[in-house]
């Protein structure tokens, strides 16, 4: 620290601040302006504005003109047309999912009943069937009486 409080700048931090604001003083933050310019009157940071400053010319001559508006429009135009059907193939591949998941917990739970439960005890006759059994024309008159 010096006598008036602001901050002393050796050649490494005057390195910094210039690497990062370029070669024009006033693009420099203004509390550290003063020790770096005392540091910029040195045979060091001369070279190092000089250095910055060559740097600051090359992107300046390197700077670019906005592209138009038109073609500005279409690039933003077709994004959104993407990004739409992006997002229309993720809702249909969400949708098919969950169809999925539906019909594999099905399958899942009807195999868990075919393989849990018991089978049903029918009695196998020679005159069973389906709707019940056979029953001869005697057999009908006992069970009426």
């Amino acid at each position: 620290m010096s006598n008036d409080g602001k901050q002393d700048m050796d050649l490494e931090r005057f390195r910094a601040l210039v690497e990062a604001y370029g070669g024009d003083r006033k693009r420099w933050p203004e509390d550290r302006r003063e020790a770096a310019d005392r540091v910029a009157a040195t045979e060091a940071g001369r070279a190092l504005v000089r250095e910055a400053c060559r740097l600051d010319a090359f992107l300046a001559l390197s700077a670019t003109s906005l592209p138009p508006a038109a073609l500005t429009g279409r690039i933003l135009q077709s994004a959104d047309k993407r990004i739409t059907l992006r997002r229309r193939l993720q809702r249909w591949l969400v949708g098919a999912g969950l169809v999925g998941v539906g019909l594999a917990g099905g399958l899942t739970g009807a195999l868990a009943v075919a393989v849990v439960a018991p089978p049903p005890q029918i009695p196998i006759a020679d005159t069973a069937t389906a709707f019940g059994n056979i029953m001869t024309e005697a057999e009908i008159a006992q069970e009426i009486q």
